[in-house]
């Protein structure tokens, strides 16, 4: 029996915790990084989701119980195959939780990374199920918050000299500003603060506003479109100028397949943007943020290259069954997402993610404009992660992948009105 008052109860509760999912760098208690507010709520919500679901939407829990499934059954075999070949860890891999390499069964870090990946997985099925348009709209407000406190933060340091960000706390074992890094650029010899407002690190803003920031303009929300694209540059980060690079393109073909005139304008914007390049400080960006880190030319470059070399020999060296499953989730983090998730759950572990992440593509929208831009969300958001950010746990992901449930939740409901 469908309960008006549990729905309305989900409906608030989801309002609370959407608009806090943007915030990632302020924890509850400091000490400890899981105290997310709003992963503390997703899990505080289970039991009331669960428990209506039971009653209105059992696929929820059909769903649920799958995924569980699978990830226990991945990992399973990942720790039994540790046990049969005697697996051994060593300090070349870029372990979650430096030192003790001797603990290799069930190591401490596949529970405390699972917690993460769950919070995440629990808001994609809370939004997929009983998500709404307005849900949606209360997050891009959230995003604009967050970008408004970043331009605060770069205006702070302009006028003082000191980090602009004084409300974030987290920090990582147990180790002061670390949930939260302090970067700064030169630019024609000034320093600017690289904004990241309260996700931790300009890497991990642009991995929360680059798709969200694609999808406003198939939302013809022209004012995030340009308040996002501000703040994205203002990051410095190569993630949000890798997407800046994805949409640009995708934009240009789009406009292209309507008109074929549109076809002119890609020489043209090269030879603006070799001129821009001579430009020095301009230039020196480019290299710094670009072209060194795919070169390894700098610091940042060499430690990625370094870093993604030493997982892909680690996974090398494994045996078949582990090249396979890998040997545990949350077990190492690297700099990319790709070879984290190849050495923790194998070759089935980047199948299963992408074609997890990849199937929300083909659900259908009835906005043409909005699939594509959608579509080529999904496409910068996979490869930041893969390239650049190996984060699974950020809930601006989960938020998208359960977008296009929520879309067609509202065209149905548009229809039958």
């Amino acid at each position: 029996m469908y309960n008006l008052r549990e729905a309305k109860y989900v409906s608030i509760y989801l309002n609370i915790v959407v608009f806090l999912a943007a915030f990632v760098s302020i924890v509850l208690w400091p000490a400890y990084s899981i105290t997310v507010p709003a992963y503390v709520l997703v899990y505080l919500g289970f039991p009331l989701i669960f428990w209506h679901s039971m009653h209105t939407h059992k696929q929820f829990v059909k769903e649920f119980f799958f995924i569980l499934l699978i990830y226990v059954v991945l990992n399973g075999l990942a720790q039994l195959n540790n046990v049969l070949s005697h697996l051994q860890l060593n300090d070349v891999i870029t372990l979650t939780e430096p030192g003790n390499t001797g603990k290799v069964i069930l190591r401490p870090t596949l529970f405390s990374q699972s917690v993460y990946l769950f919070a995440g997985i629990l808001l994609y099925l809370y939004l997929k199920y009983y998500g709404t348009k307005n849900h949606l709209n209360i997050y891009y407000w959230a995003l604009r918050v967050l970008v408004a406190y970043g331009f605060l933060e770069v205006i702070i340091f302009q006028i003082t000299g000191h980090n602009g960000d004084f409300l974030s706390n987290r920090e990582f074992n147990h180790v002061p500003g670390t949930g939260s890094l302090f970067q700064t650029m030169l630019i024609g010899g000034h320093a600017i603060q690289r904004l990241k407002s309260l996700t931790g690190e300009p890497s991990m803003f642009a991995l929360t506003i680059v798709p969200f920031w694609i999808l406003a303009t198939g939302l013809k929300r022209k004012i995030d479109v340009i308040l996002f694209l501000i703040a994205l540059i203002l990051t410095f980060s190569t993630s949000a100028f890798l997407g800046i690079f994805i949409f640009l393109c995708a934009w240009f073909a789009r406009k292209a397949m309507k008109d074929k005139k549109w076809l002119l304008v890609f020489p043209a914007a090269i030879v603006v943007l070799a001129i821009i390049l001579f430009i020095p400080s301009l230039h020196n960006i480019f290299n710094e943020m670009i072209w060194y880190k795919i070169t390894g030319a700098n610091q940042s470059g060499s430690d990625r290259s370094s870093f993604f070399h030493n997982h892909i020999t680690y996974w090398k060296n494994l045996n078949f069954p582990g090249k396979l499953f890998g040997i545990g989730f949350g077990y190492i983090r690297s700099t990319d997402f790709f070879s984290t998730l190849l050495v923790n759950n194998g070759i089935i572990g980047i199948l299963v993610f992408t074609i997890f992440f990849f199937k929300h593509a083909y659900v259908k929208f009835i906005d043409k404009d909005l699939k594509y831009y959608y579509v080529t969300a999904l496409v910068a958001t996979y490869l930041i992660m893969m390239v650049s950010v190996p984060e699974f746990a950020y809930l601006s992901t989960w938020i998208l992948l359960a977008l296009p449930y929520v879309v067609k939740r509202n065209q149905l409901l548009r229809r039958n009105m």
